[in-house]
């Protein structure tokens, strides 16, 4: 029988912003751990901190894996790196490759083993992804329109379809959540959904760019950052540059 015990939970002032927090008894290996997270809630749990692994309390799956042959461990959500783990001694086992929660410890298990698990569920105004993997801004925005599933090698698939994209921060509650959000990039700036078509400024879902201070040139070739310890809105960097970046599910 499954039983679901729901927690309101809120995180560091970092995120200053509440997360819903559900265990689940019902045991499942963790791809089905993680299906059904998608389904019913945003994804397994990531942990960025201490805080939060205090946090998220218990025994169950989390979100965190690698893929075989690799040494980089990363979160379901995102395909995010993983800066903080909190692995028990002689952990993580070279020959596993998915992350068990073992109250304040982590230990690695295999994709047959079944356990409970941890879902979280984002505030869907605020559904903002910080991804720490460098890319170009052409990368990142491909990386984005790839979650969930997306086939992005299918002509088919229309630019509609996808449910995530470079991040458009339209108000000043989007780009301050942003700014914060922005403090964890292990880069000093963080690509956004911002870039130049015609000599015009737009963002990649369409909407026009409203804020006055972004440089007006050069243009060609240009993509637009959020510095994380910047005054200004955005500023403009050559595409080509490998930075981490913003993915958010569209509207």
């Amino acid at each position: 029988m499954r039983i679901l015990i729901p927690l309101l939970l809120f995180l560091s002032p970092v995120y200053g912003y509440p997360l819903r927090f559900t265990f689940c008894n019902e045991t499942k290996t963790w791809k089905d751990a993680q299906a059904f997270c998608r389904e019913h809630h945003t994804d397994l749990v990531t942990i960025r901190n201490e805080k939060e692994n205090n946090i998220f309390s218990g025994e169950g799956w989390i979100g965190l894996y690698r893929i075989p042959m690799s040494r980089k461990w990363q979160w379901s959500r995102g395909d995010e790196i993983a800066n903080y783990t909190n692995w028990d001694a002689g952990e993580p086992q070279q020959h596993k490759h998915l992350a068990y929660k073992d109250n304040e410890k982590w230990k690695a298990h295999d994709y047959t083993d079944t356990h409970p698990f941890m879902c979280y569920d984002d505030d869907d105004d605020n559904d903002l992804i910080l991804v720490k993997d460098n890319k170009t801004w052409e990368e990142a925005l491909e990386h984005c329109r790839s979650l969930d599933g997306v086939n992005t090698e299918d002509p088919l698939s229309s630019y509609w379809n996808y449910r995530y994209d470079l991040a458009t921060l339209i108000s000043p509650y989007d780009h301050t959540y942003a700014r914060e959000r922005a403090q964890e990039a292990t880069t000093d700036e963080v690509w956004t959904g911002l870039c130049n078509l015609a000599d015009q400024w737009l963002w990649v879902s369409g909407e026009q760019m409203e804020y006055e201070n972004i440089p007006s040139c050069p243009t060609n070739g240009f993509c637009g950052v959020l510095q994380k310890n910047g005054t200004a809105s955005f500023s403009i960097r050559d595409c080509q540059l490998r930075r981490n970046f913003f993915c958010k599910k569209r509207l």
